[in-house]
C-alpha cells in the first residue's frame, strides 16, 4: 500500500497528535525533514508518502503512540511518521519553529522543520544528478542564496562538520552549481 500526504493533511494529523498528547499531560517536540519539511514550507504541488522525524524532546513512547492512533484512524500506513532520517542528520541546529499543536495555548506537540540551507546541504550530501534531488536542491539552494560551489560546500561543512567532501563529492557539487548558474536557455519564439 502507497500513499500520499498533503500538507493539509500533515498539518491535520500534528494537530490530531497534538490533541492527544496534551489530553493526556504529555508533550513532545520534532524536527521534520526531507520532502515533507519542502512540502510544509514551500508552494510545492508534490506529496509525500511519510513524515520524516526527529524527536528531539519529550515523552517518546506517547508520541509514536499518538502517531499510530493517528494512522489507524486515517487508514495510513503505521510509518507515516518515520525515524529513519536519524542516521542521516548532521550537526545540531539548522532547524525552526513551524507550530504548536493542538494550538499556540494548549501545547502537546510542538513541531520544528529543518531549515532550508540545512536541507540543501543534506540533498548535496547525497546529490544524485538527474534526479527529484536535483530539482529539490535547486529550490533550496535559491531560497537559501546559496548558489557558489564555495558556498555549497561551506553549508555541507556546517552542517557536516565530520564528513568532509571527497573529490567525488566536490565535483557532484560543483557540476550542481554550474548548471544552477548557467544562463537560462533563450525560448524559441
Amino acid at each position: 500500500m502507497t500513499q500520499e500526504l498533503t500538507k493539509a493533511a500533515v498539518e491535520d494529523a500534528f494537530r490530531e497528535m497534538g490533541e492527544i498528547l496534551a489530553r493526556s499531560g504529555k508533550m513532545a517536540e520534532i524536527a521534520v525533514y526531507g520532502g515533507a519539511a519542502i512540502m510544509l514550507q514551500f508552494d510545492v504541488t508534490f506529496r509525500t508518502a511519510d513524515v520524516d522525524a526527529h524527536v528531539q524532546s519529550g515523552d517518546h513512547g506517547a508520541l509514536m503512540d499518538a502517531a499510530k492512533k493517528v494512522a489507524e484512524r486515517r487508514g495510513w500506513l503505521r510509518s507515516w511518521l518515520s525515524e529513519a532520517v536519524t542516521v542521516y542528520l548532521g550537526a545540531a541546529g539548522g532547524t525552526t519553529l513551524y507550530g504548536s499543536y493542538p494550538s499556540e495555548t494548549r501545547v502537546g506537540l510542538r513541531v520544528y522543520v529543518a531549515t532550508p540551507d540545512y536541507l540543501l546541504a543534506m540533498k548535496l550530501r547525497a546529490l544524485r544528478v538527474g534526479r527529484r534531488d536535483e530539482d529539490d536542491a535547486v529550490m533550496l539552494a535559491r531560497a537559501s542564496n546559496i548558489v557558489s560551489l564555495d558556498a555549497m560546500l561551506a553549508v555541507l561543512q556546517k552542517y557536516f562538520p565530520k564528513e568532509p567532501p571527497d573529490a567525488k563529492r566536490i565535483a557532484i557539487v560543483g557540476q550542481f552549481a554550474n548548471t544552477l548558474n548557467a544562463p537560462a536557455a533563450p525560448k524559441p519564439g
